[in-house]
């Protein structure tokens, strides 16, 4: 039996737990939030006292909220596995997409554009920033988009024109239109994990390109994709560029849309980019694939399909779909004066997202182990210190498993033979 004491201390746990997810989190989020509207009504007020131009400029900017393209879109992600063995699942995504030219003046760990360091002032999202909030430090990890002898304090748009500008060989160079109208001729959209209550996990982020359109009944162009992957436990980064003159890519299509589009159809122009796989992502997978990727981006909906196409022993061969995935994703926050209540009402129901990203991750790599799918290791030169350390720490687990899977076959077997003999 189950000692009283310990009884006890586990529903004394799941009660704290309970407590804290369902009450104290949520309410003291709300509070931040309404802070946050109480701040920014405060000073926008002293704003219109002090200039009357700041007030044409305050009372249109985001620190109300009403012209943000920054929100947050809700939908499922699903995953598909083909080969070896058949294996799928689908999760709610929250995807925060953010206009980085808005990045700065939504929170102050973003760097802005032009400057040398950040400036906690322009953060319009604070106190509820303390609690969601973008970091430069979380993404391009490896100093991409910083040339040699530059200073390291970039702002995340100078680094990705800078990296754009390379791996295009110069074809495509958005760096002078920073000087020439500060980049609002283009706009990034970032479509990532924000930092939840102190931690941050993105499997993938995805950087859009955009081209504004001169007026609103013409479609924004999609001119380049930055896609950022990331892996665990490794906790490695690596990064793609897909534009027509990539380095990165293999082949690249626009497919317009048709005329007359349903509601699960969008009215956007459809890109499609295939590149070879040159990162290690999933330790259940091989290094020889390739991706093809397509790609559907609107002001209220983003969706994005992928396969993963195992490479043909011979060249001319076909390859085939070893695993495919994908997200649809709306907008679920409207900008207005209510901003901070939105966001603050949708963390609350996932207050520590990223981490429950990780759990999922690997729980499902627990059922493909006790599947039978082989562990694949870091490739030969591409090791870390890391990597040999989590694959010398998962031997014992697989060599319990081997004799796990083992002994559940001779059951089977035996079952099967005593059925025979009856």
């Amino acid at each position: 039996m189950v000692p009283v004491a310990w009884t006890w201390a586990a529903a004394g746990s799941a009660a704290f737990l309970l407590l804290v997810f369902v009450v104290i989190l949520p309410v003291y989020t709300l509070f931040l939030a309404l802070l946050t509207i109480a701040r920014s009504y405060c000073y926008n007020k002293w704003a219109q006292a002090e200039d009357e131009s700041a007030s044409a400029s305050a009372s249109s900017s985001c620190r109300s909220g009403n012209n943000l393209y920054t929100s947050l879109f809700q939908g499922r992600v699903f995953h598909i596995r083909h080969q070896p063995t058949v294996h799928s699942f689908k999760y709610p995504l929250y995807f925060s997409v953010v206009d980085l030219n808005e990045a700065s003046d939504l929170w102050a760990s973003v760097l802005p554009l032009g400057a040398s360091r950040h400036d906690s002032t322009r953060e319009k999202l604070w106190p509820l920033s303390t609690l969601m909030r973008l970091r430069d430090i979380d993404h391009m990890k490896n100093g991409e988009g910083i040339p040699d002898g530059a200073r390291r304090n970039l702002s995340l748009v100078e680094r990705l024109y800078n990296l754009l500008h390379e791996r295009t060989n110069g074809k495509f160079d958005l760096r002078p239109t920073l000087r020439q109208d500060g980049g609002h001729r283009h706009k990034i959209v970032l479509v990532t994990h924000l930092m939840y209550y102190g931690y941050c996990f993105n499997p993938v982020s995805f950087y859009f390109v955009v081209k504004t359109s001169a007026n609103d009944q013409e479609e924004d162009e999609i001119e380049a994709i930055v896609v950022e992957v990331s892996n665990t436990p490794w906790n490695e980064m690596s990064i793609y560029v897909l534009h027509p003159n990539s380095i990165d890519i293999l082949e690249h299509a626009v497919t317009k849309p048709a005329k007359g589009t349903t509601e699960n159809h969008m009215n956007t122009s459809t890109h499609r980019y295939k590149w070879r796989k040159n990162f290690h992502v999933s330790p259940f997978m091989t290094m020889d694939h390739d991706y093809d990727w397509i790609f559907q981006l609107s002001s209220d909906r983003i969706k994005v399909e992928m396969k993963m196409i195992k490479k043909p022993e011979e060249a001319s061969g076909e390859g085939v779909v070893f695993f495919s995935a994908g997200f649809d994703v709306r907008r679920t926050i409207t900008p207005s004066w209510t901003y901070p209540l939105q966001f603050a009402r949708v963390i609350s129901r996932f207050p520590i997202y990223c981490f429950i990203i990780q759990v999922w991750i690997h729980y499902e790599a627990l059922r493909l182990l006790m599947k039978g799918v082989s562990f694949i290791p870091h490739p030969e030169g591409s090791e870390t210190a890391a990597s040999k350390a989590i694959e010398v720490t998962m031997r014992p687990i697989f060599a319990v498993m081997e004799v796990i899977r083992a002994w559940m076959g001779q059951q089977e077997s035996a079952a099967v033979d005593k059925t025979k003999g009856e």
